[in-house]
């Protein structure tokens, strides 16, 4: 025998459920849940997982979580903002009537911040397990006692899901698509963070290796300018000693030219004598050519003094 699904349709026992299990609030709630939700924008932040974890708290400080998920109370705010701005910001060429819309003057404090210290802050702190936040599923009742939405197949096989499950399991995938689409979009920043990392790790890489090049080129001119230094002293050691040198030649020729200066002294003084005494005509011619040479080589040696002491000078 093939195998058929039996499946047996009865309408909700709960009549505050609808069939596809979107829980509907009272106009208290909706009140309660616009205030909390105005009053606790700030965990709101837009950063990963913020929004499930602050709309359970509001959940359950309203103690609907297990009534509504917060993917559809997410939904449920942003159809009220959506018709809150049709209602504020009318297209071109149509008038509308904002107080025609019961929510307008509630969503305008909202949305304006007059609610924003109406309600207390909620605990985002010990929210439980993520099984307390999950929606029940309506039980229905066939006219024999049993769940409806339990399928049974022929031969005892595995049981299936009701079409309605199937809508809340979508509405849990949904929440978890949601979910990886912000994981994704994380991971996306996280890797152009990365890589402009890189960028920038490789940027000071260069200007590393640029300074590290400086530095031995600075080492190099530091080695030259001591090398050069060094040569320096030695030349200053070296024209000390010439200096040296040349004081002790000047002070021998100051004592040459002191002893020059007795000779011509004591010459003038013999050639005086000559000119005084009476000597005999044979004796005079000798001797007068003798004095004349000593005096001329006394000149010679006084002219070499003189030039040599300028030659000191000049150096």
């Amino acid at each position: 025998m093939d195998h058929a699904f039996y499946v047996v349709q009865s309408p909700p026992e709960d009549p505050t459920i609808s069939p596809d299990f979107t829980y509907k609030m009272s106009e208290a709630e909706l009140v309660k849940f616009v205030r909390l939700r105005a009053a606790n924008d700030a965990l709101f932040t837009g950063k990963r997982n913020t929004s499930v974890i602050a709309w359970r708290a509001i959940l359950k400080e309203m103690g609907i979580h297990r009534k509504m998920s917060t993917s559809q109370a997410r939904k449920k705010w942003e159809n009220l903002k959506k018709k809150y701005k049709e209602m504020k910001n009318p297209p071109p060429g149509i008038t509308v009537n904002p107080t025609n819309w019961q929510w307008f003057s509630l969503m305008d404090d909202a949305m304006e911040g007059r609610l924003n210290d109406s309600e207390a802050m909620v605990s985002t702190m010990s929210l439980g397990e993520d099984s307390e936040y999950r929606p029940d599923r309506p039980r229905r009742r066939g006219r024999d006692g049993f769940r409806s939405d339990i399928e049974l197949l022929v031969d005892g096989e595995d049981t299936g899901l009701s079409g309605d499950t199937g809508r809340e399991l979508g509405s849990d995938r949904d929440d978890m698509e949601h979910e990886r689409t912000l994981i994704d979009s994380d991971r996306s920043a996280l890797e152009s963070e990365r890589m402009v990392l890189e960028r920038e790790k490789m940027v000071l890489d260069r200007e590393r290796a640029g300074l590290e090049r400086e530095l031995a080129a600075l080492d190099r001119d530091r080695a030259s300018l001591e090398r050069e230094k060094a040569a320096v002293e030695r030349d200053r050691a070296s024209v000390e000693h010439e200096r040296a040198q040349l004081e002790k030649k000047r002070a021998e020729m100051d004592r040459e030219r002191a002893r020059l200066e007795r000779d011509r002294a004591a010459l003038e003084r013999h050639r005086a004598g000559f000119g005084g005494e009476i000597i005999d005509n044979q004796e005079a011619p000798e001797k007068a050519p003798e004095g004349e040479m000593e005096l001329a080589s006394i000149q010679r040696r006084q002219k070499f003094l003189d030039l040599f002491e300028k030659l000191i000078e000049n150096f």
